[in-house]
């Protein structure tokens, strides 16, 4: 049985049963997702895949939000030799791990859901957030673009007019929006969070594994699609994150926190 070692000190993991209950645990950043805790979520999806007693992955967050999406220190102390055109980030390292995993992955929201925050949850199964939860990709305020598969996704997913909302008009979804368009599968009051998503988690579980990996096989039809969308947004993205405009809206960014 291999184990799981954490490093980040910003994400925490436990058993439950069957399911693999992981954590942001950065609660006085919102969660702002950092390349230590990128590389530590990463490790817990592997680790899940090479678990046969383990069924189900299970993502929250400790405090207020879910995420803030990418920390933007990480993005101001980036190297540019480190997003060469073609090689992936650690954000989308841990996509293209979530989307190669045969096991369910549930997702569960409060607050702010920012940036990557919201994209990542395209690359969960099912979704369920509190009413205060909030979305908010924040990318074109911060002279970026989409990444994570988002402006294939969801175009796809909510609509172009929805989508454009979140990827060019910079709007914020309540949670009620988000789920009249489909962006989460259920929704549920702030208190009870925490223990509906780990029965949905543990129901998910407890179905027919191989039957559940082939589902999802089945469900992944266009992956390939979505991948080539990912290497296009990388270096789209790279090319505006080292750009002079945008480097000066994350200084601003970090100057008014």
């Amino acid at each position: 049985m291999t184990s799981l070692t954490l490093t980040s000190q910003a994400v925490t993991a436990r058993e439950q049963g069957a399911v693999l209950h992981v954590t942001l645990d950065r609660p006085d950043k919102l969660n702002a997702l950092n390349q230590a805790m990128y590389e530590d979520l990463t490790r817990a999806v592997a680790h899940l895949a090479d678990r046969d007693d383990l069924h189900a992955l299970l993502l929250d967050a400790n405090g207020r939000a879910f995420s803030a999406g990418n920390d933007i220190k990480d993005f101001l102390n980036a190297d540019p030799a480190s997003r060469r055109e073609g090689s992936l980030s650690p954000a989308m390292v841990l996509v293209h791990a979530l989307m190669a995993l045969d096991k369910p992955v549930i997702m569960a929201v409060q607050g702010n859901a920012t940036g990557i925050g919201t994209t990542m949850l395209l690359h969960a199964d099912l979704v369920i957030a509190a009413n205060d939860a909030r979305f908010h990709t924040a990318f074109i305020n911060l002279g970026l673009v989409p990444e994570a598969g988002s402006s294939l996704i969801l175009p796809a997913l909510i609509g172009k007019q929805n989508a454009a909302r979140l990827l060019l008009a910079g709007d914020t979804l309540t949670a009620e929006e988000a789920e009249r368009m489909g962006l989460i599968a259920y929704r549920t009051r702030r208190e009870t969070l925490e223990a509906e998503a780990m029965d949905l988690a543990q129901k998910l579980a407890e179905k027919p594994p191989a039957a559940v990996a082939m589902t999802k096989q089945l469900m992944r039809h266009g992956q390939d699609a979505i991948k080539a969308q990912i290497e296009k947004e990388s270096v789209m993205f790279a090319e505006r994150m080292f750009s002079e405009d945008t480097r000066e809206r994350f200084a601003g960014f970090l100057k008014k926190g």
